[in-house]
């Protein structure tokens, strides 16, 4: 999986500053373009073993709470839910964008908590996280109703009705999960599983709205498989599925459960990287071109991908502005040479043909 959380320096698979070579005048493109390119210079190393993705069928469950709740814990994955996190109010927000899960249990008095907000902001969200409050006041009538109207889904009081509310978790959380699979059919891809191209754009606003609001950093990778009409035309299009799911097999194992990735066309996939700067997104990207294009395809043989990187707000602070810095990035890369990356301009700098 790809490392993203990890500095830099430590990982010798991703690409530095002193790699980077820019190309003041990319084939077919003005002068003022200066996207920085990277192409075929990485390490012997950046072919390590992806380890495989832990499980999603899961119920996930993250905690908000000044303190740790090992009973709660314990009886929630007695009944096979996995506890993505215990947080405080104040790291709500990143926890939440790193765990996805499919049910929030907070303590109302934890610090740094507003109830309501922390609802609107579980509404709002691409799932509808339901929201549950649970501590040490009374489970009145008065506080019960306080809970619903703050938005939450319910109140229990702690210790006395843990075992009301793994039951009440379980619920909610099997909800989710009904949902979740009902969308699928028109949320995903049908030749490859991932995202489609209507789900794709849903993240996106989603991503962007969480810079505007809480000032969370994104990236986007729009990546297209090279040649692939004439790997059509030359082994017949079986053997083009075959790339299009090698791609989209590779993009399901590196991506992270806050990240997105889709297939928005033909050849053409994008990675949405939630929390992650550019220039990070950048080094992610060419590790990524490295993978794909040393994992031979059965009957067709090795598969490269171009790419095209830009990031929220360094390039870009609105839906349309971010994905059209991505894209002309990858025209850039694709006009280059193919088989490698290219990263759009901070928006001071003019883009090609502006």
């Amino acid at each position: 999986m790809l490392n993203l959380d990890a500095p830099l320096v430590g990982q010798s698979i991703l690409i530095t500053a002193s790699s980077l070579t820019t190309f003041d005048n990319p084939p077919h493109l003005g002068p003022a373009s200066r996207f920085t390119m990277s192409g075929r210079f990485m390490s012997a190393y950046a072919e390590k073993r992806i380890p495989e993705k832990r499980t999603r069928t899961r119920g996930r469950v993250l905690l908000v709470s000044d303190h740790d709740q090992p009973t709660l814990v314990s009886m929630l994955e007695a009944r096979g839910i996995d506890v993505v996190g215990v947080s405080t109010g104040t790291a709500a927000i990143i926890s939440l964008q790193r765990s996805r899960p499919h049910l929030v249990v907070a303590n109302p008095t934890a610090t740094g908590l507003s109830v309501s907000e922390l609802a609107k902001m579980l509404e709002q969200s691409d799932n509808g996280v339901p929201l549950v409050l649970a501590g040490a006041l009374p489970a009145t009538h008065a506080n019960r109703l306080a809970a619903l109207t703050e938005g939450a889904f319910d109140y229990f009081e702690l210790p006395g009705e843990l075992d009301l509310l793994v039951k009440r978790s379980e619920q909610l959380i099997a909800i989710r999960q009904k949902i979740e699979k009902l969308r699928a059919d028109a949320d995903l891809d049908a030749l490859t599983g991932l995202a489609n191209r209507r789900r794709f754009r849903v993240a996106l606003v989603r991503e962007v709205e969480r810079w505007r609001r809480y000032r969370m950093p994104c990236a986007l990778l729009i990546l297209d498989i090279d040649h692939l009409k004439h790997i059509n035309d030359k082994f017949g299009h079986p053997a083009g599925d075959l790339v299009i799911k090698h791609v989209a097999n590779t993009l399901s194992e590196v991506s992270r459960d806050n990240d997105a990735a889709a297939r928005l066309g033909g050849e053409e996939f994008a990675l949405l990287l939630a929390g992650i700067e550019v220039d990070k997104a950048a080094a992610a990207a060419e590790r990524l071109r490295e993978v794909i294009s040393r994992r031979p395809v059965d009957g067709v043989g090795t598969v490269t991908v171009s790419i095209g990187v830009a990031g929220c707000p360094a390039n870009g602070t609105a839906e349309r502005t971010l994905y059209a810095a991505s894209d002309q990035a990858l025209y850039v890369a694709k006009n280059g040479g193919r088989n490698r990356v290219a990263v759009a301009p901070p928006m001071q700098e003019k883009l090609p043909g502006v």
